[in-house]
């Protein structure tokens, strides 16, 4: 296997993708996948992503094949994934140790590899190619403002792109594209989205609950979106407190659209108030007006820089959960 730099590849290249199965990582790679098919358009295009995102994949039409690694047997990827011939490029997004090793096995002599990816040997990590995008993906400090202005190959930090250019792919990012299908339902003015997989993205109940009596009582109707309850928990934080949000009036949507329903929800609702989740992302492919609440210093990598959010951040070296409800109902009301 070798460092991809741009290099050509064969007529009808076979590429494989590689992602983390959050849903925002799905949706923040689908800009790659928009430039891979139009810079490789006889490419059959493979992606690998996982259970989470499944009613994603099989509705995309931005690849040839979806496959599952989160979430199913290791060994039965790797023995499929053998059955056929190496990869032309294999691209990487995700730096976990079990994707590192399925590039790896995706990969043969000749295979062009982006991203993290274990050596040949089994020794180490394959080591990156000594130019501008290889430092790129050895910075350590993508969260840093001065991010663009070190690598002035970037018009921003945001995530997309950086995937887009350490693949060596130039010219405009395209906005994220994701399926969407009718939700066959009446669908609220707002929605809302609380949970999240990590603690330090959420923001208090009790502040949820003030917005959402507020609109309530202003006469809008609020959805509550999110996994079904009972399996909000095995990957997501906050989910025993939404029940709560129930009491004051807020319908409960949780669990009952598949992922491209939800996108189509998203689409039809008047706006979208949400924390830092794979609702937020989905949101913003939806072009709906939304409000996203952010950690100081992450909204610079995985913030969308879409006209249709408004990123809302705490103060350096303050929580999301000190963001003032005033703050949050100036910005929900101001796109209503």
């Amino acid at each position: 296997m070798r460092r991809y730099q741009g290099q050509a590849l064969s007529p009808n290249p076979r590429i494989a993708v590689i992602a983390n199965d959050a849903l925002g990582n799905f949706v923040a790679a689908t800009p790659l996948l928009q430039m891979l098919r139009h810079k490789f358009p006889a490419a059959h295009l493979s992606y690998f992503g996982g259970t989470r995102t499944r009613e994603l994949q099989d509705a995309s039409d931005l690849f040839d094949e979806g496959h599952i690694l989160h979430g199913a047997d290791f060994r039965e990827v790797c023995v499929r994934a053998l059955e056929s011939a190496p990869h032309d490029l294999v691209i990487n997004l995700e730096q976990q140790p079990v994707a590192r090793a399925f590039a790896a096995v995706l990969a043969g002599p000749e295979t062009y590899v982006v991203g993290p990816c274990f050596n040949s040997d089994s020794r180490g990590d394959l080591p990156y190619a000594n130019d501008e995008m290889g430092r790129l993906a050895m910075d350590k400090n993508w969260l840093n403002e001065d991010t663009p202005s070190r690598f002035p190959f970037l018009k921003t930090g945001f995530i997309s792109e950086i995937f887009c250019r350490l693949a060596y792919l130039e010219g405009p990012i395209p906005r994220y594209r994701v399926p969407s299908s009718d939700p066959g339902r009446e669908i609220p003015d707002v929605l809302v989205a609380t949970a999240a997989s990590l603690p330090e993205k959420l923001w208090p109940i009790d502040k949820w609950i003030e917005v959402a009596s507020t609109l309530v009582h202003s006469g809008k109707a609020i959805g509550l979106l999110g996994a079904p309850p009972r399996e909000q928990g095995k990957h997501w934080k906050g989910a025993e407190d939404e029940e709560r949000l129930l009491d004051v009036g807020v319908e409960d949507l949780r669990g009952r659209l598949t992922l491209p329903q939800v996108v189509g929800a998203l689409q039809g609702a008047q706006a979208v108030l949400t924390i830092d989740n794979g609702i937020l992302h989905l949101s913003a492919a939806a072009g709906t007006p939304t409000v996203g609440l952010f950690r100081h210093g992450i909204h610079r990598l995985w913030a969308p820089p879409f006209a249709n959010l408004t990123v809302l951040i705490p103060g350096e070296d303050e929580l999301v959960a000190e963001i003032k409800v005033e703050t949050v109902l100036e910005a929900i009301l101001n796109v209503l």
